[in-house]
C-alpha cells in the first residue's frame, strides 16, 4: 500500500546531458541543498548518457529521488532499460524512478522508427516490471518482443515507472499503466486539465484508483526581472515538443491557440534539430502562454501555483537561464522567490480534479 498522500507538492528539477560530471556534481548538490524532492535527467540524443550521469547524481547526493526524464522504448530495448535502472536502483540505494515515453530526438539519425506509442509504452512497462520482479519475460508484442530474459541480479519490484505522456490515447495508456505521469508540455490550467482528465479516464477503465498515481507537471521556466527577457529564453524549449511531435499535433487542441505560421510549419516537416530555434522564434505569443512558465518572479510563482491548484502533484522544472546568467542563479532565484509560494499550494480534492494526490512512490 502506498504512504498517506503528501499534502505538498512534490518538486523535481529536470536537466539535459549538457554539463560534464564535476558540474554536475556541483549542480546535484545545489538542488538537494535547495529542497528540491527529485532531480530528472532527460535522454536526449546525443548529449551524454542519462544512467551514467544520474549514477554520478547518485553518488553526489543522499535524499533526491533520480529519474530518467525520460528514455523510451525504441533506441532502448526495455529489457536493457530494465537492467540500467535496477543498477541505478541498487547504486543510489533505493532512490531510482524509471521515466518512460515515446521519444523522438535522434530517431532520423538512427533510422529509429517510432510506431505505435501507447502499445509500445504497454508493452514495455509490462516487459520491465515482470524484469524488476525477477521474473523470465516473454512477450511477442505488437511493437516490444522479448524471449526468455531476466536479470540475474535482484532488484526492486516496485520500483516507480513514470510514463511521459501529451496526446488522448498516450494519456489514457499512462494512466491504465504507470505510477506516475510526466505531462507535458501543458503549463496552463486547460491543457493541464484536459491531460488530468485523460489520466483518470485510462485509470479507472483499468479498474486503478486515480489517487495512486503522481501527477506531474514538467514545465520549462524562467524568471527574469524583465518579462520579455524570459519569454524570448523559452522560445527554443517551447518549439522542441512540437518539432518532436509533428506532424501528430492534436495534443495543441485544447489551447486556445492561433494556426502555426507556414514558416513554422516548414522548419517542423524539415525535421532538422539544429532549426528548432528558429522555429521557437516565429512562435505566436500564445504559445509561450500555455506551453512554458516565463516572466517575473511573482509572475512565475502564480502560474506555477494555478498548475498545482488545478491538479499536479509534482512540478518539475526544466530551468531555462535568461541571458547572462546561469544554472545556480536561476536555482537559486526560483527557491527564494517562486517555490515557497509553491509549497505552500492546498492542492484540490480528488472529485474536483479527477484525481487525487498520492502518497511517496
Amino acid at each position: 500500500m502506498r504512504a498517506a498522500p503528501d499534502p505538498m507538492p512534490r518538486l523535481g528539477v529536470l536537466i539535459l546531458g549538457e554539463h560534464p560530471p564535476e558540474h554536475l556534481r556541483e549542480i546535484v548538490r545545489h538542488c538537494e541543498a535547495l529542497g528540491f524532492d527529485f532531480f530528472w535527467y532527460a535522454d536526449e540524443k546525443f548529449y551524454r548518457d542519462p544512467f551514467v550521469g544520474l549514477t554520478v547524481a547518485a553518488h553526489a547526493s543522499t535524499r533526491l529521488r533520480l529519474g530518467t526524464g525520460v528514455t523510451e522504448p525504441y533506441a532502448r530495448h526495455p529489457a536493457l532499460l530494465a537492467m540500467a535502472i535496477a543498477s541505478l536502483d541498487e547504486v543510489s540505494g533505493g532512490r531510482a524512478v524509471l521515466g518512460l515515453g515515446a521519444g523522438g530526438s535522434g530517431f532520423p539519425a538512427m533510422g529509429v522508427t517510432r510506431r505505435a506509442p501507447p502499445t509500445a509504452l504497454r508493452e514495455a512497462v509490462q516487459v520491465i516490471r515482470a524484469l524488476l520482479r525477477g521474473e523470465t519475460a516473454e512477450l511477442h508484442g505488437r511493437v516490444v518482443r522479448v524471449h526468455g530474459a531476466r536479470l540475474f541480479f535482484p532488484a526492486r519490484g516496485d520500483l516507480p515507472i513514470y510514463v511521459a505522456a501529451r496526446a488522448r490515447r498516450m494519456l489514457r495508456a499512462a494512466g491504465a499503466v504507470a505510477d506516475g505521469i510526466i505531462i507535458a508540455p501543458y503549463a496552463s490550467p486547460p491543457g493541464l486539465r484536459f491531460a488530468l482528465e485523460r489520466v483518470a479516464e485510462g485509470a479507472r477503465a483499468a479498474g486503478r484508483p486515480p489517487e495512486a498515481l503522481d501527477l506531474a507537471a514538467r514545465v520549462d521556466v524562467c524568471v527574469a526581472d524583465d518579462p520579455r527577457t524570459a519569454r524570448e529564453a523559452v522560445r527554443p524549449a517551447v518549439a522542441l515538443p512540437l518539432w518532436i511531435s509533428y506532424p501528430n499535433l492534436d495534443y495543441l487542441e485544447p489551447l486556445d491557440l492561433p494556426p502555426l505560421p507556414p514558416a513554422v510549419l516548414e522548419v517542423l516537416a524539415e525535421r532538422r534539430y539544429e532549426r528548432i530555434p528558429e522555429a521557437g522564434r516565429l512562435l505566436p505569443e500564445p504559445y509561450l502562454d500555455h506551453l512554458a512558465v516565463a516572466g517575473t518572479a511573482a509572475e512565475v510563482a502564480a502560474r506555477l501555483r494555478a498548475l498545482v491548484e488545478t491538479g499536479a502533484t509534482q512540478l518539475i522544472v526544466r530551468p531555462v537561464p535568461a541571458p547572462g546568467t546561469t544554472l545556480e542563479d536561476l536555482l537559486d532565484r526560483l527557491a527564494a522567490e517562486v517555490l515557497p509560494a509553491v509549497r505552500s499550494v492546498t492542492r484540490p480534492a480528488a472529485g474536483a480534479r479527477g484525481a487525487a494526490a498520492p502518497g511517496r512512490p
